[in-house]
């Protein structure tokens, strides 16, 4: 299934024709992210090469494609060779060149393939803007405009670019003075309610990251926090990062910048549902790690010591995905702060040595090693252990265990 396709054409809004590449790695997840870029933007730009090298890296499969009136040309995709079509180029434009592009993948595939989002800029409006779309199970918006009628010129500038049919803005990279027509703005207002980011936001299901950089001065932060709250989700600030995180244009490293690597993480984290490793979580993996160690010293997990893992992991409010990590990754030893939260932990832990209701001489030692690692008074330890089978299943009443360790408190 491996691809490695570069500059691949396809048809975009109004018969135009652009380029797309595709990368699927040898161990593909069945997962393909499509990346939208910005405004006067490209997928060659910067570092969304190496962005892409990211996410294959991991197992993702990565689209990126130029919208087909941002300039460029199939023989020249990376420089605004056709201004004329950038004059003309839309919001709309841009949401049937995604859908050209979905068509693309269609007919790439047998069938098309869990889809999921990144938006930088203006590309994460649109990405915003395709919430009631079936086929895209996650977005991650990064930069991203909340907002599109704010955009155009407003006042004397407005009404000169009425009269005149065009207005310019110069582009830092090319230093060409770009045209813009005043049909994109006719465009927005016959068609106002679909490229309405609030509403689309507001009734969004599709789970969405929203990250931005504190020192953007492009699309300040306060519109990451306006799409945050209308999808009523918390807003991912990048310290001291500007709009492309550190990237720039031409970039000849190999390596990404440390603001867009924090990004490509946080990403990759949310597509693959790992939690953010809080000094909390950290307590809680620690916490079932422990577990899982007392349950292998036999070498074999039973399927009764797995089920009870897995109701441990979730009251402790671990996801299935980080559960199963604590299985085949090292998780650092955070015992517990607060005494009665490792008096409960040692609780567990002699339930999981009963569970399989053959406890070894192997597991009691665990058993008192682990309780003192955790700080337990070893007489308290020897105490619990000598009564435990006085009581069913092994559960020693709270008020029986908080005066065991409260008699021998260190």
């Amino acid at each position: 299934m491996q691809k490695h396709l570069k500059n691949q054409v396809f048809t975009g809004s109004n018969g135009k024709k652009s380029v797309y590449d595709l990368a699927i790695p040898e161990q593909w997840n069945g997962i393909l992210i499509i990346f939208l870029h910005g405004y006067m933007g490209y997928k060659d730009w910067g570092c969304w090469n190496l962005v892409s090298d990211y996410f294959t890296v991991r197992s993702f499969g990565f689209l990126k494609y130029n919208v087909s009136h941002n300039g460029g040309t199939l023989d020249n995709p990376i420089d605004f060779d056709d201004v004329e079509s950038f004059s003309r180029n839309t919001y709309m434009r841009e949401i049937e060149d995604f859908q050209a592009i979905l068509a693309e993948v269609e007919k790439s595939f047998d069938q098309i393939p869990v889809i999921y989002l990144i938006g930088h800029s203006r590309g994460g409006g649109i990405a915003l803007l395709q919430s009631d779309n079936g086929f895209v199970k996650k977005t991650a918006t990064w930069a991203a405009i909340s907002d599109i009628g704010s955009r155009f010129p407003s006042g004397k500038e407005f009404n000169a670019w009425r009269e005149d049919g065009y207005y310019f803005k110069k582009n830092g990279r090319t230093n060409q003075q770009m045209p813009h027509h005043f049909s994109q703005y006719e465009s927005f207002l016959a068609n106002k309610d679909r490229l309405n980011i609030m509403n689309y936001c507001k009734n969004s299901v599709i789970p969405t990251l929203v990250i931005h950089g504190t020192h953007d001065t492009s699309v300040k932060p306060k519109e990451g926090k306006d799409i945050a709250r209308w999808l009523d989700t918390d807003l991912i600030l990048i310290e001291n990062e500007q709009h492309t995180f550190g990237s720039s244009q031409p970039w000849e490293k190999d390596v990404l910048p440390d603001g867009l690597e924090q990004v490509c993480v946080k990403t990759y984290r949310f597509f693959e549902d790992i939690e953010e490793e809080t000094d909390d979580l950290k307590e809680r993996l620690s916490l079932i790690s422990e577990l899982v160690k007392l349950a292998k010293v036999d070498r074999t997990v039973r399927d009764t010591e797995y089920n009870f893992l897995l109701a441990i992991a979730s009251q402790l409010g671990i996801s299935r995905k980080n559960f199963e990590r604590v299985f085949n990754e090292f998780i650092e030893f955070h015992p517990p702060k607060l005494e009665l939260d490792r008096i409960v932990q040692f609780q567990r832990l002699i339930l999981m040595m009963h569970v399989d209701s053959d406890p070894s001489e192997d597991e009691l030692v665990m058993i008192k090693d682990l309780g003192m690692r955790m700080g337990l008074h070893p007489m308290a330890i020897e105490e619990v252990l000598k009564i435990k089978d006085q009581y069913i299943n092994h559960i020693i009443p709270a008020d029986r265990l908080i005066e065991i360790f409260k008699l021998f408190h260190n």
